[in-house]
């Protein structure tokens, strides 16, 4: 089950929400790492799905900028998906007590968990990566402006205290120059635990690229395409997410 309240845990003197469902405290738990416009409540039923079928207990938090957690103090670099994977995720892991874990992003949260993994300074017994970002194509660019030209998703209207800005901030770098020659190989490359790669058919998003591009660097890499499914596994499929993510958690064991 969800703990009431949302709880809040301060990270380099920053607050940030963060959730946790399920028990199975003696295992490596699950710790969800959310998309570039999301936040912890945004993955809806699957953190309690995927906990119930893993019998592990599965986190989830907001990054700066996103849900309740404090808003951005300073504007998002070009590095900044780097510093969230290594600086403020072990600090992260260490508050929370996460010695070991298992990552699972969506996303720019998959990036965020592939080069946690690659850096190896703490150690992950498996990654799961949603639909991730390995580098910046011309399909990613035209869906941010698209996205940006749609505006603020509602879902994000109410939660922080500037959630506008940080959206402005995050299309404005992923659509210009700064992150034209982004990517994230070298941390791939370091990726030595198992991982999944899972990716909707029709994501126009995330094309396939990106996890043939993944398959080159990781060497313990099972792929899942879902057909008729689209950028966003876990919300769209996520009955057979669960089955994929819950055999791959058992052949960790």
């Amino acid at each position: 089950m969800l703990v009431a309240g949302m709880p809040s845990i301060r990270v380099n003197e920053f607050s940030y929400e963060y959730a946790w469902w399920g028990s199975g405290e003696e295992k490596a738990p699950i710790l969800l790492l959310h998309e570039a416009v999301g936040h912890a409540k945004g993955w809806g039923e699957f953190p309690r799905r995927l906990a119930e079928a893993t019998d592990r207990r599965v986190y989830a938090y907001s990054r700066l900028g996103w849900g309740e957690s404090e808003a951005l103090q300073t504007p998002l670099s070009a590095g900044y998906l780097e510093h969230e994977a290594l600086d403020v995720l072990p600090l992260l892991r260490s508050a929370l007590r996460l010695e070991k874990v298992i990552l699972l992003g969506f996303q720019e949260g998959g990036s965020i968990a592939l080069i946690h993994a690659g850096a190896a300074s703490m150690p992950v017994e498996g990654v799961v990566a949603l639909s991730p970002l390995l580098f910046v194509d011309d399909a990613l660019r035209l869906e941010v402006r698209k996205l940006y030209k749609r505006g603020l998703p509602d879902s994000l209207n109410s939660t922080t205290s500037d959630p506008d800005r940080t959206f402005q901030q995050w299309a404005t770098l992923w659509s210009g120059p700064a992150f034209v020659k982004w990517q994230m190989d070298d941390f791939a490359r370091g990726v030595t635990c198992p991982a999944l790669g899972l990716r909707g058919e029709n994501d126009s998003f995330t094309t396939s690229a990106h996890l043939e591009r993944l398959a080159g660097l990781v060497k313990h890499l099972e792929l899942v395409t879902l057909s008729g499914c689209r950028h966003a596994p876990h919300i769209e499929k996520p009955a057979a997410v669960v089955t994929a993510v819950s055999a791959f958690v058992r052949a960790l064991e």
